[in-house]
């Protein structure tokens, strides 16, 4: 059995290592340009793919929020291209389809994405219609009160999945001082209330070029691509950079919270703050939540779901964030192993902190991680949307040496960052029981 697991790892490590020297020379390849108005563009060439994506990167999202704002960087998300100055009403997306593309945009806690995915021929056309969707977007008020119920619509069905509320209560339970606990999704109030002048203040404020990052990945025209963006994002006007957010979280007793809720079975978050992105602790962080809870093999998924039946299902990972990052552990599970549940998950942790792990582990967390990272760089989009969130976070060279970092680690790292970061008291976390239940 040990003989066959070897052979499929050092099978699957070829495979990685073929698609990492890929992704390397890709990213390697990229060219930077930083304008004077403090814009940033990366463009990311490869002449053998078929498509390319177009990306815009904003530096703003639920942590640039104030309770009265609560869920404005999605909202404004969703009105960006309900017309510009120069391609009004729905003229933006009826393009990008007529030349059979796809657009689409996404918030997170951290930024906000615009991105275009689409053929060679209709990439100069994809970076005027987003430079003046940036620059010009006409908000207009019929298209505010129309989106305003498909976002309540939409808050609303993120608190009834029970997957989506857990990840809220946990973030709003581990993150006390830092903006890191603001929801993405916000309030229904704050929508429902929110106006166009309110709307329009806030995206002044944030969509100012010192906060873009454009990103190119695929087949273009790298003169034509260079010539557009100086006619276009590289005269938007520079503006006062406002107040940065508070992302570092100070370690705090850890809160164990039980909510009954309309659910069949039950679910578990829990977790132990990490290391900020600016530290290299976040690689070994990867891997010893892969060693944990990282697929079958795993240590939780072996011992509580396979030997003692404690849980459904389990996995852990660790959220890499702008500031203080967090080791996280999930799992559905009967009420009744719940207590049962989060004593081995400290068991197992003490004895990786005490005992370490076997080589054989870590070999299998590497190939699980460099797995993931690899298949989820195949197509320009995914390149694209990788390269520029490391950029935007200040840590560009991640995107190129992440496989050689992973590589690097060693079964002492993997103990050490547990060591480091692991404290039981302050090990924090969240459960949703069925209701009518003891």
């Amino acid at each position: 059995m040990k003989n066959k697991m070897k052979s499929k790892i050092k099978k699957l490590s070829a495979a990685v290592l073929f698609i990492s020297i890929i992704l390397t020379g890709c990213l390697k390849g990229g060219d930077v340009v930083k304008y004077e108005n403090g814009l940033r563009a990366v463009l990311l060439h490869n002449e053998d793919s078929l498509v390319s994506s177009i990306n815009v990167f904003i530096n703003v999202g639920s942590v640039n929020e104030t309770p009265s704002q609560a869920g404005l960087s999605h909202f404004i998300e969703h009105l960006m291209f309900k017309g510009s100055k120069n391609y009004q009403g729905d003229l933006f997306s009826r393009n990008v389809e007529n030349m059979g593309g796809y657009i689409n945009a996404a918030t997170s806690k951290e930024y906000t994405v615009y991105y275009v995915n689409i053929q060679k021929n209709g990439v100069e056309e994809s970076i005027k219609m987003l430079a003046d969707a940036m620059e010009n977007p006409m908000f207009p008020q019929d298209e505010i009160d129309r989106e305003r119920k498909v976002v309540i619509e939409e808050i609303q069905r993120h608190l009834d999945n029970p997957m989506s509320m857990l990840y809220e209560k946990f973030f709003e339970t581990i993150y006390l001082q830092s903006e890191l606990k603001n929801s993405v999704i916000g309030t229904a109030e704050v929508i429902g209330n929110i106006s166009r002048d309110e709307i329009y203040s806030y995206y002044s404020s944030h969509y100012i070029p010192q906060k873009m990052t454009v990103v190119i990945s695929g087949n273009f025209d790298k003169q034509k691509v260079r010539k557009l963006l100086d006619e276009t994002f590289k005269n938007f006007q520079s503006k006062e950079i406002p107040p940065v957010p508070n992302l570092i979280e100070p370690p705090s007793k850890g809160r164990n919270i039980v909510l009954k809720e309309n659910v069949e079975v039950s679910y578990l978050i829990g977790g132990f703050l990490g290391p900020v992105i600016d530290s290299d602790d976040i690689f070994a962080a990867d891997l010893a939540m892969a060693v944990l809870g990282g697929g079958k093999s795993s240590r939780l998924n072996r011992v509580l779901k396979e030997e003692k039946r404690l849980v459904y299902s389990i996995s852990s990972s660790f959220y890499t964030l702008k500031g203080t990052g967090v080791f996280f552990i999930s799992a559905v599970f009967d009420e009744k192993n719940l207590q049962s549940i989060k004593e081995e998950i400290h068991k197992q942790i003490k004895d990786i902190i005490d005992n370490g792990i076997t080589k054989e582990e870590l070999d299998r967390a590497k190939v699980i991680s460099k797995t993931d990272w690899a298949f989820g760089h195949e197509t320009p989009s995914e390149i694209a949307q990788n390269v520029g969130y490391w950029t935007l976070v200040g840590r560009p060279e991640v995107a190129k040496n992440y496989l050689e970092r992973i590589a690097s680690l060693n079964v002492d790292d993997i103990k050490e960052v547990l060591r480091k970061y692991y404290v039981e008291d302050n090990y924090s976390s969240v459960a949703l029981t069925p209701k009518g239940q003891k």
